[in-house]
C-alpha cells in the first residue's frame, strides 16, 4: 500500500511526487493522483484493446484496466523483473493501473522547483507535463491524463437536471472559476439549463477573488456577493486551494459555500480540500451531480442563516481583501480537464462514429477558443523560429498545452495528438539549433487555421489530422535518432 503518512498543509505551495522507474528511465506522478502501489497481479488480456493495455484485473470487486508504460512509451525492458509493480491511479472518477518496474519513494517539493519541459531529445515522444528538481536530479513528470486519452475516448456531457427540492435556482448567484473556456462552457451550460441563470464566470482564481472582494466592499453584505462558489482546484495566477482558503479564512465571506471541482478528487486529496474549508468536492465528469450538490449546499446554507442580515462594515475586509501575489511557476501543464473513459480506440485518426457533434455549443466554444489561441500561437512560433530561446519555446508550449487540454474535453483526438507531436518537436528544437522543422510546424498551424474556417469541411480535416500526426511523429523519430 502507498504510504499516506505524509500529509501536506492545505493551501501551501507544496505537493508530493511519487518517483518510480520504467527500465532505465525515472519518472514521477503527483501523489494526489495515486490511490496505492501494489505488486503486479494476474492480468486477463482483452481482445481489440489498445496495444498499450495489457488487460484487466480484479481488485476489491472492481475491474481495473492495466496500461504498460514500457509499451506505451516505446521503452525496452532491461531485466527479467520488469513490470513487477503497479501504480493504481485515481482521477477523473476512474481507476487505472500502470505497470512500472519499481517505486522509489514519495518526495515533498515546492512548485517553485517544477520546471517547464526542457529540450531533452531522448524524451521527444514522451507525454510529459514538466520536470521536477529532486535533490541533485531531475525527474520527468509524466502526463498520465494524456496517456489515458491516447488509449480511450472521453466525453464531458450532461443534460438539464430536475429540481426535486424546489430550489429557487433562478434567484441564486453562482460563481464559477475555471481556466479553460471549453470546460467553463460545459459546466455553465449544465447549470444554466437546469435553472441557475445568475452565473458569474471567471477564467482564474485571481479574477474570482478580486470580484468577490470588490462586490463585498460595494455591498457590505455577503448575501449580495454569492450563494455558491464552484472552483477548479488547478488554475493559473493563484495557487491550488488558495482561493478556497481566502474565502473560508474571511470572517464574513466564509458563509459562502464552496464546491471544489477537479480531475483529482481522491480520498486523500479530498482531505486537503476539507482542510481549507471546502463544503464539498466533485470530479469533473460528474456534471449531473454538480447541480444536485449545488441545490443541497445552498439549501443547507440558507437553513443555517438567520433572519438577521449580516451588515458588517466593508472595512472588516481590509486585512484580507487584497489577494496575495502568489508566486506560481509558469508551468506548461496543469491538471488537464479530462473526463471518464467510455470506449477504447486504436489511433488518433477520427472516423464517422467518433467525430464531435458539430452542432453542440461546446464544439463552437472550442473553435472560438482555438481561434484565439492561434492568434497568440503564430507570433509565438515566429519568435521561436527567429531565436530559439528557452523563453520563446516555453511561451509556445504553454499555448499548445492549453489547446491540447481543451481538445481533450470535446473530445477531438486529431487536435490532441497533432498538438502533442508539435510539443515534442519544440522540445527538440532547442537541442538541435540547426534543425528547425519549420515546414511541418507551418502545416500544423495552417491545418488548425482551416479547422476554424466556417466554410471548411471539418470532418475531412479531422480525418486528415491522422496523416498529419504520422508526419509529425515521423519527424520526431528521425530527429531523435
Amino acid at each position: 500500500m502507498l504510504d499516506k503518512e505524509i500529509l501536506l498543509e492545505s493551501g501551501t505551495n507544496e505537493f508530493e511526487v511519487l518517483v518510480f522507474d520504467v527500465a532505465d528511465h525515472t519518472f514521477g506522478i503527483n501523489v494526489a493522483k495515486v490511490r496505492e502501489v501494489l505488486p503486479t497481479p494476474s492480468i486477463t488480456t482483452l481482445a481489440k484493446a489498445h496495444p498499450s493495455v495489457r488487460g484487466v484485473f480484479r481488485l476489491r470487486d472492481l475491474v481495473i484496466p492495466c496500461v504498460s508504460l514500457l509499451d506505451h512509451l516505446g521503452v525496452e525492458a532491461i531485466c527479467d523483473q520488469s513490470e513487477n509493480t503497479i501504480i493504481l491511479s485515481d482521477f477523473n472518477q476512474q481507476q487505472t493501473a500502470f505497470l512500472v518496474d519499481k517505486v522509489d519513494k514519495i518526495y515533498r517539493i515546492s512548485w517553485e522547483t517544477v520546471l517547464a519541459v526542457p529540450p531533452l531529445m531522448a524524451l521527444a515522444q514522451t507525454p510529459v507535463t514538466s520536470v521536477a528538481r529532486l535533490d541533485e536530479r531531475l525527474v520527468v513528470m509524466l502526463d498520465f491524463e494524456m496517456i489515458i486519452d491516447q488509449v480511450t475516448d472521453q466525453r464531458l456531457r450532461a443534460s438539464a437536471i430536475s429540481n426535486p427540492l424546489n430550489v429557487p435556482r433562478h434567484e441564486l448567484r453562482i460563481l464559477l472559476a475555471d481556466d479553460s473556456p471549453t470546460v467553463r462552457q460545459a459546466v455553465s451550460k449544465t447549470l444554466s439549463d437546469s435553472g441557475y441563470t445568475r452565473l458569474e464566470v471567471f477564467e482564474n482564481g485571481q479574477a474570482a477573488w478580486q470580484w468577490i472582494t470588490d462586490r463585498f466592499e460595494e455591498t457590505g453584505n455577503v448575501a449580495e456577493v454569492a450563494d455558491l462558489l464552484i472552483s477548479d482546484v488547478e488554475m493559473p495566477l493563484i495557487e491550488r486551494l488558495r482561493l478556497t482558503k481566502l474565502v473560508k479564512d474571511h470572517p464574513q465571506l466564509r458563509q459562502i459555500p464552496v464546491l471544489l471541482y477537479s480531475s483529482i478528487v481522491t480520498p486523500d486529496n479530498h482531505k486537503k480540500g476539507a482542510a481549507v474549508g471546502a463544503d464539498d468536492q466533485i470530479a469533473k465528469p460528474q456534471l449531473a451531480d454538480v447541480v444536485e450538490i449545488a441545490d443541497r449546499l445552498v439549501t443547507e446554507s440558507q437553513t443555517r442563516s438567520t433572519a438577521v442580515v449580516d451588515t458588517a462594515a466593508p472595512a472588516a475586509l481590509e486585512e484580507t481583501a487584497a489577494p496575495e501575489k502568489i508566486a506560481v511557476p509558469e508551468e506548461i501543464a496543469t491538471e488537464s480537464p479530462n473526463v471518464a473513459a467510455v470506449a477504447t480506440r486504436q489511433d488518433a485518426s477520427a472516423d464517422v462514429d467518433t467525430l464531435p457533434d458539430f452542432q453542440d455549443p461546446l464544439w463552437k466554444t472550442f473553435l472560438t477558443e482555438l481561434a484565439d489561441h492561434l492568434d497568440s500561437l503564430k507570433p509565438s512560433l515566429a519568435a521561436v523560429s527567429d531565436a530559439r530561446s528557452v523563453e520563446a519555446i516555453q511561451a509556445s508550449l504553454r499555448i499548445l498545452h492549453t489547446i491540447k487540454s481543451a481538445a481533450m474535453v470535446v473530445p477531438v483526438h486529431a487536435v490532441t495528438q497533432t498538438t502533442h507531436e508539435v510539443e515534442s518537436l519544440l522540445t527538440q528544437a532547442l537541442d538541435k539549433q540547426d534543425d528547425w522543422p519549420g515546414e511541418l510546424i507551418e502545416e500544423y498551424v495552417v491545418w488548425l487555421g482551416d479547422l476554424v474556417d466556417p466554410s471548411a469541411n471539418v470532418s475531412q480535416l479531422l480525418r486528415d489530422g491522422g496523416e498529419l500526426v504520422g508526419s509529425l511523429a515521423s519527424s520526431t523519430t528521425v530527429s531523435a535518432g
